[in-house]
């Protein structure tokens, strides 16, 4: 079968879970003897010449072709978001050559959710993966500029533009089409239109799978009334984590954060709760510490660490270092504070023999058990992460009871994908 893969960012710059999940998928659909091509939006899109650019650029032996287009073909910023029509031509010629018999969206940040009727009316089946919130969400993590946690667009959409476009507030949205211009009133209208568009165009597709329950409930509620959505957690590779022999727990505990060091990862609530522990511990915190984007929380929550010898910042390391970074740690602690699926350094700490102490948010409850393989606590609370740290820390007896068992695979996820490629 042929399949086209259409993604948001894709290896080699860039690889965070849903490129990993989409890559995964993948390889396991080139093992079964399907051809995978993949399109992928292009990061750099300051460029003005040319303003369309669709070339290709292999990656594990997979076509990948890249599309980039400069941001001032649609200066409406809002509406860059999720609907691009000067893309629309590119993208059926990627299907013309292509010929897929299904094709599976895996993200259509800034290309544009528009691209599902276009793969329609090209007669493939169509297929999306809910990886995160963005047809719901501008931000896509349905948290506030101010960190507190949203059900979803209020008020039709117009409670996101205190939130994400306070500069919009005062503005009275125009009547009719967005125009891709810079207008106030254009861009306010791009986001009042979005989330009626955006679960329109969701509602298209031939099938929908998302990672968590919770994440299909939040569609749910939010107006998603599809007839065929399942709800199939990640999964890994086989080969993605080979465990190695580690005696646990240690003296003293071995904590360890794993991933972006993002306010929404929650870095500086761990940091909090050990530094104003008195427990036994060694913290490891595994992430980049050059991230623009981040600069000024990063540099806080290293202050916020000062010279307490048991934290310690890591920096980042690759695929190939993580057996022995996971066989070094005792616990992975996961204190996010946005409704997070189910973090792929989850599924490798479980696939580790690692226990986990996560935040009682979103698709994380519903794989870490509490008291089972790990422990919960609330979202946000470095009080009460503090406390279950020094429960583990000072009873070896109750890490011995934790039994973090291995993941779905890979090839059980691609199983309900794959039923969902051919005709119904």
């Amino acid at each position: 079968m042929r399949l086209l893969y259409v993604i948001h960012q894709f290896f080699p710059d860039c690889h965070s879970g849903t490129e990993q999940h989409c890559l995964a998928a993948a390889r396991e659909a080139r093992r079964r003897g399907h051809e995978v091509t993949v399109l992928s939006l292009h990061w750099d899109h300051e460029r003005q010449h040319p303003p369309v650019r669709l070339f290709e650029q292999p990656y594990d032996g997979f076509r990948v072709l890249r599309l980039n287009h400069w941001r001032e073909l649609n200066p409406n910023d809002v509406l860059r978001d999720y609907d691009n029509r000067h893309l629309e031509g590119w993208f059926r010629h990627v299907l013309e050559d292509v010929q897929p018999e299904a094709v599976h969206f895996f993200h259509l940040r800034q290309l544009g959710s528009n691209l599902i009727a276009v793969a329609r009316r090209h007669g493939a089946r169509t297929i999306a993966s809910l990886t995160d919130f963005w047809f719901l969400c501008p931000r896509f993590t349905l948290l506030r500029t101010d960190g507190s946690l949203c059900e979803g667009p209020p008020d039709g959409g117009r409670g996101c533009v205190r939130c994400e476009y306070p500069e919009l507030e005062n503005t009275g949205a125009a009547d009719g089409a967005a125009e891709l211009r810079k207008d106030p009133n254009m861009r306010l209208r791009a986001l009042l239109d979005r989330p009626r568009t955006q679960l329109e165009r969701l509602h298209e597709v031939d099938a929908i799978f998302a990672p968590s329950q919770f994440l299909g409930a939040m569609f749910e509620r939010n107006g998603l009334q599809h007839a065929n959505v399942h709800a199939v957690p990640y999964g890994l590779e086989p080969e993605r984590l080979t465990p190695l022999p580690a005696s646990r727990p240690r003296q003293p505990l071995r904590l360890a954060f794993c991933g972006v060091l993002s306010p929404w990862k929650g870095p500086d609530i761990l940091v909090r709760a050990v530094k104003d522990s008195g427990a036994d511990v060694d913290l490891r915190i595994h992430g980049r510490l050059e991230e623009p984007m981040f600069a000024e929380f990063i540099g806080n929550t290293q202050a916020a660490a000062g010279d307490d010898p048991r934290i310690r910042f890591m920096g980042p390391y690759d695929g190939s270092e993580a057996p022995r970074i996971f066989a070094d740690m005792d616990v992975l602690v996961v204190p996010s504070t946005w409704y997070e699926n189910t973090p792929f350094v989850v599924l490798e700490a479980f696939a580790a023999g690692v226990p986990v102490i996560a935040s009682d948010l979103g698709g994380m409850s519903e794989v870490v058990h509490d008291g089972k393989n790990g422990f919960l606590f609330p979202a946000g609370d470095a009080v009460a992460l503090r406390s279950v740290i020094e429960r583990v820390a000072g009873d070896p007896d109750l890490y011995a009871t934790l039994r973090p068992e291995p993941p779905t695979t890979i090839a059980q996820c691609f199983d309900a994908f794959e039923a969902q490629y051919g005709p119904p």
